[in-house]
């Protein structure tokens, strides 16, 4: 029983790491596939498209969209976005019909430490997901 008790104590702790990495990619891929959905539903349709992100609660919606989500366990980190109130706790992110886009930038940490940037382009709208060197 001691045994069996002592080999848990050792795995669990990274079974918790694996849980919460898996965790932070979830919400990596709902913001991206998010933004990917705004760019392209502007480039549809023809108007501009915005992503609004709330800093401070980490919420995000699309705007006229269903598509919404939370980065739960995760820190934003100096965000460039197009800014919404003078608190600058809620910005956005907006792609034009021409498959433009205001651009703009997010830095999300995970608890490890791990950061990762979300990069919109200007002139082509591309979103990209690179990890950023401390």
């Amino acid at each position: 029983m001691a045994l069996l008790a002592m080999l848990v104590g050792l795995a669990l702790p990274g079974l918790l790491r694996s849980w919460e990495r898996a965790g932070s990619r979830a919400n990596l891929r709902k913001l991206t596939s998010a933004l990917r959905l705004a760019r392209s539903e502007a480039a549809t349709q023809g108007h501009r498209v915005r992503l609004f992100l709330n800093v401070k609660n980490g919420r995000f919606k699309v705007e006229g969209s269903q598509q919404q989500g939370e980065l739960t366990g995760m820190r934003l980190i100096d965000p460039h976005l197009v800014w919404e109130d003078q608190e600058r706790s809620q910005g956005y992110i907006a792609f034009y019909g021409d498959g433009s886009s205001s651009g703009g930038k997010v830095v999300l940490e995970e608890p490890t430490g791990q950061r990762h940037l979300i990069e919109v382009q200007p002139i082509t709208g591309k979103v990209g997901l690179a990890i950023q060197e401390k």
